[in-house]
């Protein structure tokens, strides 16, 4: 899921405190909705825990369009994902970018510290200490079978926070 996040909409910190930050520029939601001037920001959010945990794309809707006009390119970029080949290109650049924000999030001792005890809580130590080697692991297809798996839209909740007009 690390790296389907930083395909679709960069990459985010896995912790819930965040840490460290790239650009998401080069995702596939970024490019298709921020560019395309359907949504003014996109970014995804993931957290390592021991049991299944959300996974969470937050848009901000551009001004000309409508929630359900971005969620329908959300849903099409999702289905790009799911029904088209995952090139092995962008998981090398995904991979790159999660390695580095991992990277920048435990750069300093403290930080060292944190992942080390937070990794003990929903999994072991050795999971920080691997987490680079498994990162380089994925693939393609198992990345699409990832996919497959959890961006299923039957599995989803979709909500719209919108504001209220100023009655006054």
């Amino acid at each position: 899921m690390t790296v389907l996040d930083s395909l679709l909409t960069g990459p985010s910190s896995l912790n819930m405190f965040g840490a460290g930050g790239t650009s998401n520029k080069t995702s596939r939601l970024y490019r298709a909705l921020v560019e395309g001037e359907i949504s003014v920001s996109c970014y995804g959010g993931l957290q390592a825990t021991k049991d299944p945990y959300l996974y969470s794309i937050f848009l901000t809707v551009h001004p000309a369009h409508t929630p359900e006009e971005v969620l329908q390119a959300v849903d099409q970029e999702i289905e790009h994902v799911l029904f088209t080949a995952i090139t092995q290109p962008e998981i090398d650049r995904a991979i790159k970018q999660a390695k580095a924000l991992f990277a920048y999030s435990s750069e300093n001792i403290s930080n060292q510290a944190f992942w080390l005890g937070y990794s003990e809580m929903f999994d072991h130590y050795d999971w920080f200490e691997n987490y680079i080697h498994h990162l380089s692991q994925v693939t393609p297809e198992s990345a699409l079978k990832t996919a497959q798996s959890y961006l299923n839209p039957e599995n989803r909740v979709v909500g719209f926070y919108t504001p209220k007009k100023d009655q006054s």
